[in-house]
């Protein structure tokens, strides 16, 4: 590896981060919506694109249907909102965990935040051997 390759296993885990929250943020948006499938994201190690064991990548994202057993009423300006609804206005409501989401949430923004810091220290320690080697 490379004194660069730091770089790249932070940038990795920054990117990984960043669609992870953005998965979270929609589901907390969009959690009352009829016929709304909670978006799962899943890491896997290493870059297939470079073939590099390390680092992290997004390995899938999935929409998982999950029915509360309640029904909401649906907006009947769309035709895809009547498609999803039932024949009274009514359409089924997915099972979300607000805490679940909001702890997820917190969770990425602080490897967000570790990745951040790990780029830090790599570029400081970079900088140190410049200044001893000049």
């Amino acid at each position: 590896m490379s004194i660069y390759g730091a770089f790249d296993i932070s940038g990795s885990g920054l990117r990984a981060q960043r669609v992870r929250m953005d998965a979270i943020s929609a589901n907390l948006a969009n959690q009352r919506t009829p016929g709304f499938k909670q978006v799962m994201v899943e890491f896997a190690a290493g870059d297939p694109a470079s073939g590099s064991p390390l680092g992290v990548h997004v390995s899938a994202i999935e929409r998982v249907p999950a029915f509360s057993g309640e029904y909401g009423a649906v907006d009947r300006g769309t035709e895809a909102d009547l498609a999803d609804g039932l024949a009274d206005g009514r359409a089924p409501l997915p099972q979300f965990n607000y805490v679940q989401a909001m702890t997820d949430g917190i969770e990425a923004v602080r490897a967000y935040e570790a990745n951040i810091q790990a780029l830090d220290a790599t570029r400081s320690m970079i900088d140190s051997a410049i200044r001893v080697l000049a």
